[in-house]
């Protein structure tokens, strides 16, 4: 009798022990208020990890709205972590171009192909409009002088342009040569300190006094990368010469700027006047 009761209490124990592993397992997959989708669950973790390399998004989807952690878990895996290597990064063929005798065999065509059609086989993200339904792309700015697009390879939210005409110090929020405060008196040879950007901490200019001054100016390579993912076709405005916020390494009176309907770059004076759009 006695060694009777001991298996069943074992048995009745390993039970228990395989139904809590059960739903705490269930549990910790969990999003919203459950206490177990906390810092120890194995969502938070996959979480963290997404976050900490820039993959996927918060914001909801065509899937709706699954709570922070899972959308940005669902929407990770809506593509591959490197589209690019899977698509393959090239211009764009005779189907769909204006210039058919330059197919991909022979080097293609750009983005732009003459203000036409952009080719049918031309690599290019699929970007995100925000908007209310998806909280404008997680960041709740609804920005109402232009469209606000998301690129879903760098996760970047791009602003509409907000200059045409801007020199880099303007734009990048930086006091201008001269100005109190400034380096140096003047920007116009290599290695000046009034080249140097000094952040404007009273009034400031540019993108970082854009919308809700969370905006930035853009890097040369995201510029870059907005291009090779498709700014052309998703950007409004993107015919123009955009300035970036690195500076030449080499003449530091020059910065970088970046046409977005060609993926041309190039170095120029920082005090000439070209189009500013931000990203967050």
């Amino acid at each position: 009798m006695r060694r009777t009761l001991i298996i069943y209490t074992l048995i009745i124990f390993v039970i228990s022990f395989i139904v809590v592993t059960i739903i705490r397992g269930t549990l910790a997959e969990q999003s919203g208020s459950s206490p177990e989708s906390g810092s120890t669950s194995k969502l938070k973790t996959i979480d963290t990890a997404l976050t900490n390399l820039s993959y996927g998004s918060i914001a909801a989807g065509s899937w709706g709205n699954w709570g922070t952690m899972w959308n940005r878990v669902y929407s990770a895996a809506q593509g591959s972590f490197n589209d690019a290597l899977v698509a393959g990064i090239k211009n764009g063929g005779g189907t769909g171009a204006i210039i058919s005798p330059y197919p991909k065999t022979l080097g293609g065509v750009d983005d732009y192909n003459r203000n036409q059609t952009i080719p049918t086989d031309t690599y290019k993200k699929t970007w995100i409009t925000c908007n209310s339904a998806n909280n404008y792309c997680g960041t709740g700015r609804s920005v109402l002088n232009g469209l606000v697009s998301q690129d879903p390879n760098t996760n970047l939210v791009w602003s509409p342009r907000i200059s045409s005409s801007s020199t880099w110090f303007i734009a990048n929020n930086c006091i201008v040569p001269g100005d109190p405060g400034s380096l140096g008196a003047t920007c116009t040879a290599d290695t000046q300190p009034g080249c140097v950007c000094v952040k404007n901490t009273g009034t400031k200019t540019g993108c970082e006094n854009y919308d809700d001054g969370l905006w930035r100016l853009p890097y040369q390579k995201e510029l870059m990368q907005a291009y090779i993912d498709g700014s052309w076709g998703n950007l409004a405005t993107a015919g123009a010469d955009y300035w970036s916020s690195t500076t030449n390494s080499d003449l530091t009176q020059y910065a970088w700027v970046t046409y977005l309907n060609g993926g041309y770059t190039s170095g120029y004076t920082k005090t000439t006047a070209y189009s500013v759009r931000c990203v967050r």
